[in-house]
């Protein structure tokens, strides 16, 4: 039987690449997390394979309940939010053409564009211990899910800088679904004919085929009709 859950990711607190308008959405997280798995049962060797942002997605089959609103769908399941203290901290991200080694180069490199580009891009992070996200699903979808995340080791932008280290996750059954919405604001794009954005409504986000007008994260939940179907 399908109950709400509750998911903790617990971070080194070094900094995670947090973009309020366009956090990490927890069914994008798995669906990534899946997709190996899938493949696995069906005998074949995972490789990534790129496709357009105008080409029709897989859709990974995840353990979540799913929302409808008229002929739209998605999976409940939030984006992911900081939890207890924070704190924001801004470093660079930084490259310089090595002027000590220029000897080694022919004619004359172009710091401004091109494979010599230096840069020096403000990082801006979010300092915290613990994001969290919810969604709904069963016993057998909570053991999958804390497996499949236990092989997440970073969230957020610029992983390989060394930013969002997942050290834990805690999958645990709570009360109240906040899946969709919490304390009257909702916690996840939604389909609304004045919504300002256009996205689609489940994973990949990335991709263009199948977007539809979405309410923000954050704004009034009250307008959205959802049917909730626990297929």
């Amino acid at each position: 039987m399908f109950r709400p859950t509750k998911i903790t990711f617990h971070l080194d607190g070094s900094g995670v690449y947090y973009d309020p308008f366009e956090p990490p959405m927890l069914d994008g997280i798995l669906a990534v997390a899946f997709m190996s798995l899938v493949r696995a049962r069906r005998g074949e060797v995972y490789e990534h394979e790129e496709i357009g942002r105008d080409e029709p997605p897989y859709d990974v089959p995840l353990p979540l309940a799913r929302w409808s609103v008229g002929e739209v769908w998605g999976w409940k399941a939030s984006a992911l939010f900081p939890e207890g203290e924070t704190a924001e901290s801004l470093v660079y991200w930084r490259k310089r053409l090595r002027q000590h080694r220029i000897e080694l180069t022919e004619g004359s490199p172009n710091t401004t564009n091109g494979v010599y580009r230096d840069w020096n891009m403000p990082l801006p992070l979010l300092l915290c211990r613990r994001m969290v996200a919810y969604c709904v699903t069963d016993r057998e979808g909570r053991r999958d899910i804390r497996r499949q995340l236990e092989r997440i080791r970073w969230i957020g932008k610029k992983r390989a800088h060394g930013r969002g280290r997942v050290i834990g996750v805690t999958v645990e059954q709570c009360e109240v679904d906040y899946s969709i919405a919490r304390d009257g604001t909702l916690t996840r794009w939604m389909p609304s004919d004045t919504g300002s954005r256009l996205v689609r409504p489940r994973p990949p986000y990335w991709n263009v085929v199948g977007r539809v007008r979405c309410a923000e994260i954050g704004e009034t939940a009250t307008d959205v009709a959802v049917h909730h179907a626990e297929l």
